[in-house]
């Protein structure tokens, strides 16, 4: 916990340092993330970990260096997790039907990311940009929901997993990659992007009871509106 406070004082000190000759844009923003993990713990031919797609929002603040460069941060709201399905077909009035099961696991998670960005002024009415760096995350909440599956998705069960416990780690270190555009509108612009996060830290801990080596990772598409001050 003590060098994630440290980080984040450094990080506020920082920004601080350069918003006093940069300009500052912030830019709210909303998409999808489709979400999956690595699992180098986890036999692969006894389970088939698929993506979920859920909602992501957040806002993100883009702070000038020179008419280039500019630091990535702010605070991005996303669920991170993957599922397991298991269905078969079953004969009903001569029709066949998809029934099964589907068990997901879900993380409640909040990023701050810290990247440097490369903003591209080539091309005229748009502006396309790169950004790559970290970001570090606090998982609040999460759950596995059980779910029968025929026609519509019927949840079965809901449990909560217990973050507290020493079995699991809270808190994560990701590396990111973002591509996008910036296009002019009104007193502000619109963007549009597309992400890719890869966990460089476990879910769970040493005190775990098997080594499962789940390290979240997934793309997000995000579309969103800035104001520049």
């Amino acid at each position: 916990m003590k060098k994630y406070k440290i980080f984040i004082q450094t990080s506020i000190f920082l920004l601080f340092t350069i918003a006093v000759t940069g300009q500052t844009t912030v830019n709210v923003i909303t998409g999808l993330h489709s979400a999956n993990t690595s699992h180098s713990g986890i036999q692969t031919d006894l389970l088939d970990l698929k993506s979920i797609n859920r909602l992501s929002m957040g806002i993100i603040i883009d702070q000038g260096i020179d008419d280039r460069l500019s630091v990535r941060t702010g605070l991005i709201y996303k669920q991170n997790g993957f599922q397991i399905n298991e269905t078969f077909g079953m004969d009903v009035l001569g029709t066949e039907l998809p029934i099964g099961v589907k068990v997901a696991a879900e993380l409640n998670t909040l990023e701050i990311p810290l990247m440097l960005q490369y903003n591209f002024k080539n091309i005229p009415g748009i502006t396309p940009y790169v950004s790559a760096g970290p970001s570090f995350s606090y998982a609040q909440s999460g759950a596995i929901k059980t779910k029968a599956t025929a026609i519509f998705d019927f949840t079965v069960n809901n449990t909560a997993l217990d973050l507290s416990s020493d079995n699991y780690n809270r808190f994560g270190v990701n590396g990111n990659v973002v591509t996008g555009l910036k296009i002019p509108y009104g007193k502000g612009q619109f963007v549009t992007e597309v992400g890719y996060s890869h966990s460089m830290t476990d879910v769970t801990s040493e005190r775990f009871l098997v080594d499962t080596g789940l390290r979240p990772k997934g793309w997000s598409f995000n579309i969103g509106y800035g104001l520049s001050f």
